[in-house]
């Protein structure tokens, strides 16, 4: 239902009427020239309800859900930051709304005039704060959304816990390594010592890793020298392939380290697994 506040211009910028007393201040602006404008402000208004929110749907799902991870279990670690932030935000946002509307009341009973503008400057607040408030609760719904979705394409059961996060962690990590050193290898023609790093943080040989990436990088040249065009797709395909290739090498770090157990279970959240 929309608020009849808004819809009647009061404190919305549709008609501008929080600068009318000034108008006579002005130099060019008059009471002809601030009416055509006012009357244009409510256009901006409504355009502004699908324009308000920090990012679309489709950078959401796109670009926020694919930076710095390649796992399911971790996208959804994704989602779940994105939501506790959209939620913190909505509660910060509502509490200080409550404030302005309790302020607003107590400033209502007051005669005086500066109380009563004080109160406009707060009702004008709180009615441009609602905006702002439904684009953060439409963002939270649509990660909401996202969260079943990746849950329903990848079989993730509802109780699912820290230990299942933890155990696709290697694979997450080798895709993130080869997807860096493919990168790399197009950029520079070598890998940096990041990428470097990375690969002998999970046991992968350096040289190995280039090798392999080289290969790839020449088959995907020969493709388009043939007339086919690699998709994503064949990039994925290359990048599961490398994690079930080296999925066991982090085990050789394991014993140069001295580590006996890569997963602690004890120390993992897995209550609903405890409770079965």
């Amino acid at each position: 239902m929309p608020d009849k506040a808004l819809q009647n211009g009061h404190s919305s910028m549709g008609n501008l009427s929080i600068i009318s007393d000034l108008n006579s201040d002005l130099m060019v602006i008059d009471d002809k020239k601030l009416a055509k404008i006012s009357e244009r402000m409510k256009e901006v208004d409504r355009a502004n309800h699908a324009l308000c929110k920090k990012n679309t749907q489709a950078t959401s799902q796109l670009m926020t859900l694919t930076m710095m991870c390649d796992a399911p279990y971790r996208r959804l670690r994704q989602v779940l930051a994105q939501i506790e932030k959209k939620r913190t935000a909505i509660e910060d946002t509502a509490f200080r709304l409550r404030r302005q509307k309790i302020q607003v009341s107590r400033l209502r009973e007051n005669d005086d005039e500066l109380a009563q503008l004080k109160a406009d400057e707060l009702e004008h607040g709180f009615h441009r704060s609602k905006n702002y408030l439904e684009s953060a609760l439409k963002e939270l719904g649509t990660y909401q959304d996202v969260y079943d979705e990746i849950k329903a394409a990848h079989n993730i059961p509802d109780d699912w816990d820290e230990l299942n996060l933890e155990q696709e962690e290697i694979a997450n990590h080798i895709r993130m390594a080869f997807r860096n050193g493919v990168r790399n290898m197009m950029v520079t023609g070598m890998m940096n010592m990041g990428t470097l790093e990375y690969f002998e943080q999970f046991g992968i040989h350096p040289v190995t890793a280039k090798t392999m990436i080289s290969d790839y990088l020449e088959r995907c040249d020969k493709a388009l020298q043939d007339g086919s065009m690699p998709t994503v797709d064949h990039l994925y395909e290359f990048l599961d392939t490398c994690a079930e290739t080296f999925k066991d090498c982090h085990k050789s770090v394991m014993r140069r380290i001295g580590i006996d157990d890569l997963i602690k279970d004890e120390y993992l959240f897995t209550e609903m697994r405890d409770a079965v």
